[in-house]
C-alpha cells in the first residue's frame, strides 16, 4: 500500500483503568524521510474512558509537509509491573496527498 501523508490533529485513547501509559511520546516521520523525530508528548489519566488529546499545530514546523508515520511510546504506567492496555485508539487529522 501506499503511504499517505497526513496533518495529525487530535488522538483518541481508551484504556482499561489500571493498565494506563500515563506518559506517551509520540514520534513522527516526515515525508520523505525513514528517521523517526520527536513530535509531542500526551499525559492520559488513569481511567477507562475515552481520552482525546489536541496535538501541536504543524503550521510554520518542520512538520508542515506533513507526516507519513505516527509511533507512540508509552514510557510510563499506572500498572505496577508496566503493563498497558489500550481498548481504542484513533488519530484525526487531514490527508495532504
Amino acid at each position: 500500500f501506499e503511504k499517505q501523508i497526513v496533518d495529525p490533529r487530535r488522538i483518541s485513547l481508551t484504556f482499561q483503568g489500571g493498565f494506563v501509559g500515563t506518559r506517551c511520546v509520540l514520534q513522527g516521520q516526515l515525508a520523505g524521510s525513514a528517521e523517526w523525530k520527536y513530535f509531542t508528548e500526551i499525559y492520559p489519566e488513569d481511567a477507562n474512558r475515552q481520552q482525546e488529546f489536541a496535538l501541536p499545530p504543524t503550521e510554520g514546523t518542520e512538520w508542515s509537509q506533513g507526516l507519513t508515520a505516527l509511533k507512540l511510546i508509552f514510557e510510563q504506567s499506572s500498572d505496577f509491573f508496566g503493563r498497558i492496555t489500550v481498548y481504542d485508539l484513533q488519530i484525526y487529522g487531514l490527508t495532504l496527498s
